[in-house]
C-alpha cells in the first residue's frame, strides 16, 4: 500500500513539474485555546475552531473570536452538519461521538417595519418573505395560526426579501408597505399570499383595493422615499443574518429547525419561560 502511495506521489510530482505557485503568509491569529481542528461555514464568513476546552467561533470579516462554546471533555476532530446546526466531535481512542447543537441568536431592529399582532408582545417572529414565493405562501398561514394561539405574547414582523427571479415581488412589497400607512398591511399581506401566483401590476392594485385601501393616498404613499428606505434596511438585515433563501423565520432571533406550528409553539414557550 505504501509503495502505491509513493508511486502516485512521484507521478503527480512529475505531472506538475512545470507548475508554479505563489503564496503569502498573512498573519498569525492568537487564540485563548490550543486549536485541534477547524471547519468553515458554507459562506466562508465563520471559522469554527476546535480547542482543547472550547469551540471558538471566529468571524472572518471581523478578524476575531466572537463567541465560545465550552467543552466538558477534550476532542481531537470536529465536523459540522450541512445545515450548520450541529457539531460532531471525536476523540482519539474514545469509542463515542460528541454531539453539540448550535444556534446563532440574531438581533433584528423592528425599525419602521409594520407589526402584525400585539405590538407589546414579548416574542418577536421575524420573517423574511417574498410575496411571489410559493413556500412563503405556505408558511404565512402558520404565522397566522401562531398569532391566534398567542395573541398577547407573539408579534410578527415581516422583512421584505423580494427575489430577482420574481418580476412583481418588489412591487408587491412596496404596495404592502404603502398600504400599511392606512393600517391595511395585514389584510393586503393575506390577499397577496392567497393569490401569490397571480400577482402582476393589475392584480396588485386589485387586491390593495379589496383590502379597503383609499387609492389616491395609496398612489402618493407608494412613491415615498421612506418605503424605499425600509426595503433597503430589510436587505441589510437579511445580509447580516446571512439569509440565503426565503422563507427565513427567526423566533426572538433564533432560526427554527423546521416549519410546523408545533415547533414554532415549542420555541415560543421556551422564549416565554426565559422572559419570566
Amino acid at each position: 500500500m505504501l509503495s502505491v502511495s509513493v508511486a502516485c506521489a512521484v507521478l503527480a510530482a512529475a505531472q506538475l513539474a512545470d507548475a508554479k505557485i505563489t503564496f503569502e503568509t498573512l498573519k498569525d491569529i492568537p487564540l485563548a485555546d490550543s486549536p485541534q481542528d477547524i471547519t468553515f461555514s458554507r459562506d466562508g464568513q465563520t471559522a469554527y475552531i476546535l480547542g482543547q476546552k472550547t469551540i471558538m467561533i471566529y468571524s472572518v470579516p471581523e478578524a476575531k473570536v466572537t463567541d465560545t462554546i465550552p467543552l466538558a471533555k477534550p476532542y481531537s476532530r470536529m465536523a459540522l452538519s450541512p445545515d450548520e446546526s450541529t457539531f460532531y466531535l471525536t476523540a482519539r481512542d474514545a469509542p463515542q461521538i460528541g454531539v453539540i447543537q448550535y444556534a446563532t441568536i440574531n438581533t433584528f431592529e423592528i425599525g419602521k417595519s409594520p407589526v402584525i399582532g400585539n405590538a407589546k408582545a414579548r416574542v418577536v417572529v421575524t420573517a423574511f418573505f417574498d410575496y411571489q414565493c410559493p413556500y412563503c405562501a405556505k408558511v404565512y398561514p402558520l404565522m397566522q395560526e401562531l398569532l391566534k394561539k398567542y395573541p398577547n405574547d407573539v408579534k410578527l414582523v415581516i422583512k421584505q426579501y423580494p427575489l430577482p427571479m420574481h418580476k412583481f415581488a418588489e412591487k408587491a412589497s412596496t404596495a404592502a408597505l404603502a398600504a400599511a400607512r392606512q393600517n391595511k398591511y395585514e389584510k393586503v399581506t393575506e390577499l397577496f399570499f392567497a393569490n401569490f401566483s397571480t400577482l402582476n401590476d393589475d392584480t396588485i392594485r386589485k387586491y390593495v383595493q379589496e383590502a379597503g385601501v383609499e387609492m389616491q393616498k395609496f398612489d402618493q404613499d407608494i412613491a415615498s422615499p421612506e418605503i424605499k428606505d425600509i426595503l433597503q434596511q430589510d436587505q441589510q438585515a437579511a445580509a447580516q443574518a446571512r439569509v440565503r433563501a426565503v422563507p427565513a423565520i427567526f423566533i426572538n432571533g433564533i432560526s427554527p429547525r423546521g416549519r410546523s406550528l408545533e415547533l414554532f409553539s415549542q420555541m415560543v414557550e421556551e422564549q416565554l419561560k426565559k422572559k419570566k
